[in-house]
């Protein structure tokens, strides 16, 4: 035995009662020697990193029913307005309240987990079982920045060795010509140990521990931090404090930790006094959710440890039934059911072709000189499997570009794990599930049922439809609305009914406990969420939040959420955001009576204000891509239908002032397609008198030798909100018929597209219309309701040709509009 495994065996071993088991999280070999340790040792204790707050979900981790992957979910609300923590920005970087951090985390167990193996064979041996790290109210009370528990997508509180001294990682990886640390980890501590034993392999997981400590500090480098020492000395003290207690204790720790653990356990060290977050005491709320092993892939954005969880499943049943080549064991059926997975794509793949992927994977082990692993296969399956199929195989929202991203793919299982009888609800859960219950909704997994909604008529109706839509506002997977009006999307609101389909799923308890972090009841949830939008930098139209008020029914918050728009609409210069903000207030306006709202008597007054600051800014509307083209067109007709509907809240004058100057600023600063609508609101309005307008359109006619699609655009704007009352004035449809027809044929084909987009605005009755109008301007005898009438009635051989002619006519005169 080498002085050094002499050594790391010593570190193991302590004292005679004490036995520290360095891990891995998620790796199966650690869980196979740990179990084989812990039957050998006899622990009366077994001590586990993780917070101490998952003491309280003991009993449903440790019950018979329990079945991973499941999460242990913490949440807790933290006040931050003191300026006791710190943030990457003045608001959070990423939507957090100034004042009001909602942090949370994950800690997952999967079966091939060495912590849920110590809690299943701590049940065998009857050990009682305690968590022993920093709680996680003590390392949020600590925290100097709360930016990752409050806004990453899944923060978790599991070690990643690969982040521990870069330089000295960067070296043995390329000294065992392997590409990344997983790799190496595989060849030197999952695949290639068949034949280590427990005692030899922990002390090989603690040398390299050691090493990237040791190494980290030498090199200047953070080695345990702040967080860190605490940690250690928190749980060093809880060691100590289990072997006062008498008996054996085994405990279960990240292998960085265990010099500093065994140091405060000599040293005789307690657990430092920890400072309280400002004001009252933490409160972390902790409950247990069904996982799954894609949340648990590193390639999905979430750092848990072990990459490709779904092979490491297929290693641990091979472990479990015993194999001493877990790997090359589990490969034949890895390969069929990747297999499998191809074919049921519509791809061709066959078993033949899994089997020559498994023979290829033992011929790279061999040429490597390696045990093989996972890298092995997937360079196999890569060659063997998908050849060519890799582009046809492109999965969201990963995309992976290569054969081996695919079978990380292919390989991942996703099922959820299943949760005890004894799991403690969350309260939001409860308070969804008495909800459901109290209308007649499905609570457990059925097939979808659908619901109809009269939200106008029925009371009863809309107090369901606001519930329904505040668990969609919460991203909870039970509702989806098939029809109904939309007002926060201002679709379908001709429609007096919703319809709903509802049914539960696993994911629908995942998410309603996942989303306790936002309040234990539905309407508190929704309320927090309507805030943490509200106080979002990035929120510049916050006049949306009033319509998701309205439709959730949270009248306690409205006078809030109109504070909020008015304190944007005085620092905001955007007038498409202003005009936007215009609408979402009107419609919001019009719909309070008929959604049940109250508390927005503010509403006429701020809506007034609001339209005039656009009308204000609409002169400074400015030039932008073909999108906002389109959306600045969208608002001027949404301003102009309020000024028509002559709403208490439209100023006609100063939104018909606005568009005159838009209009005179020239094509140099506003796009045609907003120039062409201005023109026809002006015309509407009589602001214009005919003259005016002809000369608009004559001057638009004389600039097509430069750019003729402009005129095709500045008549888009114009049909899109007066193509009536240009059809009512043959003058004007005069001068663009012969305008167009004598543009040479070059600048009428570089036109064309844009008169096209103009005249595809108009409906069928619309364009008969038109084509009436110019039958009649070009001094045709057939009056223009003979032309829908001799395409109805043909009675005759003569009729018919007769209709084809008009035909014909009416076809050379709608050529040059691009209608033909």
């Amino acid at each position: 035995m080498s002085t050094e495994a002499a050594e790391a065996i010593a570190w193991l071993a302590p004292l005679p009662q004490l036995r520290l088991v360095p891990v891995r999280h998620h790796s199966p070999r650690c869980a196979h020697h740990l179990r084989a340790l812990m039957r050998e040792f006899k622990p009366s204790h077994v001590l586990i990193e993780g917070p101490g707050e998952l003491d309280a979900l003991l009993p449903a981790l440790q019950h018979a029913q329990a079945r991973p992957p499941l999460a242990a979910y913490l949440h807790a609300t933290v006040a931050g307005g003191d300026g006791a923590h710190e943030t990457n920005g003045s608001n959070g970087a990423n939507g957090a309240l100034e004042d009001d951090w909602r942090c949370r985390c994950y800690v997952p167990f999967a079966a091939f987990s060495p912590e849920w193996v110590a809690l299943r064979e701590a049940v065998r041996l009857r050990s009682h079982v305690r968590f022993i790290d920093l709680p996680y109210a003590a390392r949020l009370a600590q925290a100097t920045q709360l930016d990752y528990f409050a806004c990453a997508p899944e923060p978790l509180l599991a070690d990643e060795p690969s982040r521990r001294a870069p330089d000295v990682l960067a070296g043995l990886i390329q000294a065992g010509g392997c590409r990344d640390f997983d790799e190496w980890w595989d060849r030197h501590y999952e695949s290639g140990n068949e034949d280590a034993s427990p005692q030899a392999y922990f002390a090989g997981v603690l040398a390299f521990s050691q090493l990237l400590r040791e190494r980290d500090e030498a090199a200047g480098g953070a080695g345990p931090d702040a967080e860190d020492r605490a940690r250690e000395a928190h749980m060093a003290a809880q060691v100590r404090e289990a072997l006062a207690e008498g008996g054996r204790c085994l405990v279960v720790c990240g292998g960085f930790h265990v010099a500093g653990i065994v140091a405060g356990i000599t040293a005789g060290l307690s657990a430092p006094e920890r400072p309280a977050a400002a004001g009252q005491p933490i409160d972390v709320g902790v409950h247990l959710i069904p996982y799954t092993l894609q949340r648990l892939e590193r390639a999905s954005g979430y750092a848990a440890g072990m990459p490709m969880p779904g092979y490491y499943q297929g290693v641990w049943q091979a472990l479990e039934q015993g194999a001493s080549q877990p790997d090359a064991q589990a490969w034949p059926e890895m390969a069929a059911c990747t297999v499998n997975g191809l074919r049921a794509r519509g791809l061709p793949a066959s078993l033949p072709d899994a089997a020559e992927a498994v023979r290829l994977a033992h011929g790279l082990a061999a040429l490597r000189a390696c045990h093989g692993g996972r890298a092995e296969l997937l360079e196999a399956l890569d060659s063997a499997v998908f050849k060519e199929h890799a582009q046809a195989l492109r999965p969201q929202p990963m995309e992976p570009q290569t054969g081996q991203q695919i079978g990380q793919w292919l390989l991942d299982a996703d099922d959820y794990g299943q949760l005890p009888p004894n799991a403690p609800a969350a309260p939001l859960l409860v308070d969804v599930q008495a909800f459901c219950l109290r209308h007649r909704l499905p609570v457990r997994p059925a097939a979808p049922v659908r619901k109809e909604l009269d939200i106008y008529r029925s009371a009863r109706h809309r107090r369901l439809s606001q519930g329904l839509h505040r668990l969609r506002y919460l991203g909870v997977p039970y509702a989806q609305c098939l029809a109904g009006p939309d007002f926060v999307a201002g679709t379908g609101l001709a429609r007096v009914r919703e319809v709903w389909t509802l049914g539960w799923q696993v994911e629908t308890t995942v998410a309603l406990t996942e989303a306790m972090r936002h309040g234990s009841s539905l309407q508190e949830a929704a309320v927090h969420r309507v805030l943490e939008r509200l106080s979002q930098t990035a929120d510049t139209e916050p006049a949306q939040r009033v319509l998701e008020v309205l439709v959730m029914g949270l009248d306690g918050i409205a006078q809030q959420v109109l504070d909020t728009v008015q304190a944007w609409m005085e620092r905001s210069h955007d007038a498409l955001a202003l005009a936007r903000a215009t609408g979402c207030l009107a419609l919001a306006y019009e719909a309070r009576h008929a959604l049940g709202g109250v508390g927005l008597a503010r509403l006429l007054p701020l809506l007034r204000r609001c339209f005039a600051q656009a009308c204000l800014r609409l002169p400074w509307l400015g030039e932008g891509d073909a999108v906002q083209q389109v959306q600045a067109l969208d608002a001027l007709a949404d301003l102009h239908g309020m000024v028509c509907r002559a709403v208490p809240w439209a100023d006609a004058g100063l939104f018909h002032d606005a568009c005159a100057a838009l209009h005179e600023a020239g094509a140099g600063s506003t796009p045609a397609r907003v120039r062409g609508a201005t023109a026809g609101i002006l015309s509407m309005a009589g602001r214009w008198q005919i003259a005016q307008t002809d000369a608009a359109l004559r001057a638009m006619l004389g600039l097509a030798q430069v750019d003729a699609a402009a005129m095709g655009e500045y008549l888009q704007g114009f049909v899109r909100v007066a193509k009536g009352w240009l059809l009512s004035h043959p003058p004007l449809l005069r001068l663009l018929s012969d305008g167009i027809a004598h543009w040479p044929q070059d600048t009428f084909l570089a036109g064309l597209p844009a008169l096209r987009l103009a005249f595809a605005q108009l409906t069928r009755v619309e364009l008969r219309q038109l084509a009436g109008r110019l039958a009649g301007l070009s001094g045709a005898a057939t009056p223009p309701g003979a032309i829908t009438l001799a395409c109805v009635h043909l009675p005759s051989d003569k009729a018919l040709a007769h209709s084809r002619a008009l035909a014909a006519q009416v076809g050379r005169l709608l050529q040059p509009w691009g209608l033909s």
